[in-house]
């Protein structure tokens, strides 16, 4: 917090946060208000995920090739507006279920460009050796803000109108890109060769033992927690009978564990990374069991609220062990496997809305549980490779 740049762009971040977190509930409550139909909110989650993932690679070049800062502010203002004209396509009733897909693909483009460079902007302000706990306290700021704005999100919906929950985030769009202005000639450029080298830099990656094993990782976590949130509105609606507000309060309960989680990490002196990641990842396979039999709903968030913890637990210290792992003319790229992680989880969407439409949304919880269980023990191979 000594560092007055990093602190301008947690301040900034914070406000994209509340914009993000306000579109993803109405986009969301939007989806499955449409058709009823939790395959329908899978398929949209994917016309993300594709993008995200088919691009995150060449996002990863961007942010080793060029200033980070000016990617951010970019990509930011082409989602705003995305954002902003299904607001009024919502208020003409002129929105239907293929035009929402190709926007949301759209959007995903944007998010394969814009992730590698805010991850890797981090590093940049915090430096190496502060660089976990600033990637804990980005994170933290993040997730608090995911305490409270989906319940926001859910009320605005609510009380007033979908449109103007997403206007409200389209305004939070350009209030981050104003307080990113200060930062936007910050960014450091670290590959300056002339060709994109994608097959070079992808065969140099993967070689690193450590590299797969984190990608294991973060493709289990991606899909088998963060994927929960492609659902969200299934479990609210067909799981606890709630509406918006309880859709809302749900999400909340995630973000305030991820915060709870981020900022407990980012006050640690010491730590070891390793067992960080082993206890995290075990301990949300058992909250993903148990959680399948929440008998009520505040026995739900209560466990989708530690679920989440540790979830954000484990992602502090994966985005710490990718990019201490491998060289700065190489970070972007190595991110760009997080971001690709990150779509696959709702390109997967698809299929866990067809699973969970077929054998029940609490099947479809509790076997995930029990994958996410059996792939604990590659975290015991991590910590051999950082030693």
């Amino acid at each position: 917090l000594k560092i007055k740049n990093f602190n301008i762009y947690l301040g900034a971040n914070g406000i994209n946060e509340i914009g993000f977190m306000c579109r993803l509930t109405a986009i969301g409550w939007l989806s499955y208000e449409l058709t009823d139909s939790p395959l329908f909110v899978g398929t949209l989650a994917a016309a993300t995920g594709v993008s995200m993932s088919l691009l995150s690679f060449f996002g990863g070049i961007l942010a080793d090739r060029y200033s980070k800062p000016k990617i951010i502010i970019i990509s930011k203002f082409m989602e705003s507006l995305i954002i902003l004209l299904i607001g009024v396509l919502i208020q003409i009733n002129k929105i239907d279920e293929l035009t929402l897909i190709i926007l949301m693909f759209l959007n995903g483009i944007l998010a394969a460009i814009y992730v590698p460079s805010r991850i890797g902007f981090v590093k940049e302000l915090s430096g190496t050796k502060l660089l976990l706990p600033a990637t804990a306290l980005d994170f933290g700021v993040m997730t608090f803000v995911g305490t409270f704005a989906p319940a926001l999100a859910g009320l605005l919906i609510d009380k007033i109108s979908l449109s103007f929950t997403l206007y409200f985030s389209f305004v939070a769009y350009l209030l981050h890109n104003l307080l990113m202005l200060p930062l936007i000639n910050k960014g450091q450029k670290y590959d300056q060769s002339k060709d994109l080298q994608i097959i070079k830099s992808i065969k140099y990656i993967f070689n690193l033992n450590i590299i797969k094993y984190l990608f294991i990782i973060m493709l289990s976590i991606a899909i088998l927690i963060f994927g929960l949130e492609t659902l969200s509105p299934v479990i609210a609606k067909d799981i606890f009978n709630t509406g918006p507000t309880g859709f809302g309060i749900l999400l909340s309960s995630a973000g305030f564990g991820m915060a709870i989680a981020s900022f407990t990490v980012a006050s640690l002196k010491s730590i070891n990374i390793s067992k960080l990641l082993t206890v995290s990842i075990a301990g949300g396979a058992i909250t993903l069991i148990l959680f399948a039999f929440s008998p009520n709903f505040i026995v739900g968030i209560i466990l989708f609220a530690i679920l989440f913890s540790l979830a954000a637990a484990s992602e502090s210290a994966i985005t710490t062990l990718i990019q201490t792992s491998v060289p700065d003319n190489m970070r972007g790229k190595v991110i760009s496997i997080q971001t690709f992680t990150w779509g696959i989880s709702s390109l997967t969407g698809v299929l866990s809305g067809y699973l969970s439409q077929q054998f029940g949304i609490i099947l479809f919880i509790f076997i995930s549980g029990i994958i996410l269980l059996t792939i604990t023990p590659i975290t015991r191979l991590i910590a051999k490779e950082t030693k």
